[in-house]
């Protein structure tokens, strides 16, 4: 008889009935590491701090035991990371992006210090690690531990938290 009931309903309303049952794919940011909130514009990278890659904010990582974790922001595929392992590029099904960059200059690392958790063309869920980072060697080579967000594509700045915020991964920034 129920069958019946849906062979009366055109395809795309069998699909939106069914969709309200699919879990939805989280869009909102929280933060990718624990730390302090602060604005793109004080960055020690006039790259980052001028916005050239685009509008974001950054964090200064809590470091505990010299290492600290990177984690997804939001439910995405994996677009970019670099054999250097000290940025990801991420995009939700929506299509909007960002860019979370370790550090400053920390290309030159070569990938020392990075361990990759994800590959590319992965899919993470919000709160699964992508990177871990070892703060001693960054601190060894004078490097800024700073990590930007960069707003790449699709994203609106409209920040829930304050800057000078101690913030972690369950901390919702963007929604």
């Amino acid at each position: 008889m129920l069958q019946g009931v849906f062979l009366w309903l055109s395809k795309l309303e069998r699909l939106k009935m069914f969709s309200l049952f699919k879990k939805k794919e989280k869009t909102n940011i929280v933060a990718p590491i624990s730390g302090e909130l602060i604005e793109l514009e004080k960055v020690k990278d006039p790259v980052f701090a001028k916005k050239m890659m685009g509008d974001g904010f950054a964090i200064v990582p809590s470091v505990q035991n010299s290492t600290f974790d990177v984690y997804a922001p939001t439910d995405a595929e994996i677009v970019s990371l670099p054999s250097t392992k000290h940025a990801v590029g991420l995009r939700n099904r929506e299509g909007q992006e960002i860019l979370i960059h370790i550090g400053i200059d920390t290309v030159d690392l070569k990938g020392n210090g990075f361990t990759s958790y994800v590959s590319q063309d992965d899919y993470v869920h919000q709160g699964e690690k992508l990177i871990s980072v070892d703060d001693n060697v960054l601190k060894q080579n004078k490097l800024d531990d700073t990590v930007m967000v960069i707003l790449v594509k699709g994203y609106k700045k409209n920040l829930l938290t304050a800057y000078g915020t101690q913030v972690d991964q369950e901390t919702n920034l963007i929604e």
